[in-house]
């Protein structure tokens, strides 16, 4: 039995709690942080759909990586290289070399090889090829500026400039 309480006659019972709105309370709670919770994915899970014809004749097109056009000097003379293929200078006419200038790479044949790529690509980029100008500080900017507007006669408009290599001390 229960004590007594000043004030408390013995025929007066203690009431029970009412529980009922705690609880209400704790579920609450409850789902509260059942739905703030973020759960952590697995390390090292990749969602990825893997084929299922175990390796034999792919059915997914090749992809080519994009253009790139190299400019560098050797000496007095500007030099081109196309996805690493050398691309020929222009001939100069006597006028032209008895003035001491550069015949510098041949345009066309750099046109001809954008286009040829362009036409070729099947890769995921989506504005079509992606064409990287990577010139050496010494290159005329003539040459540069040729070589953007050879892109955008194509209609290439992924256009994209390397970066300058620092030269170690």
């Amino acid at each position: 039995m229960g004590r007594k309480r000043k004030g408390q006659s013995v025929d007066q019972e203690e009431s029970p709690l009412n529980m009922t709105s705690m609880i209400d309370v704790v579920f609450l709670l409850l789902i509260f942080f059942m739905c703030a919770t973020k759960f952590k994915m697995p390390e090292g899970a990749l969602r990825s759909y893997l084929p299922r014809n175990r390796g034999g004749e792919s059915s997914a097109p090749t992809l080519t990586k994009g253009a790139r056009v190299t400019l560098t000097t050797e000496g007095p003379r500007t030099t081109c290289f196309a996805d690493e293929t050398l691309i020929p200078n222009t001939d100069l006419g006597e006028f032209e070399e008895a003035r001491g200038l550069d015949p510098g790479p041949n345009l066309d044949e750099i046109e001809s090889h954008i286009q040829r790529r362009k036409d070729n690509y099947r890769g995921v980029a989506e504005t079509g090829l992606p064409v990287i100008i990577d010139f050496a500080p010494e290159v005329p900017w003539k040459y540069v500026v040729e070589v953007l507007n050879i892109c955008h006669r194509v209609g290439v408009e992924d256009i994209s400039f390397a970066a300058p290599e620092i030269p170690i001390d």
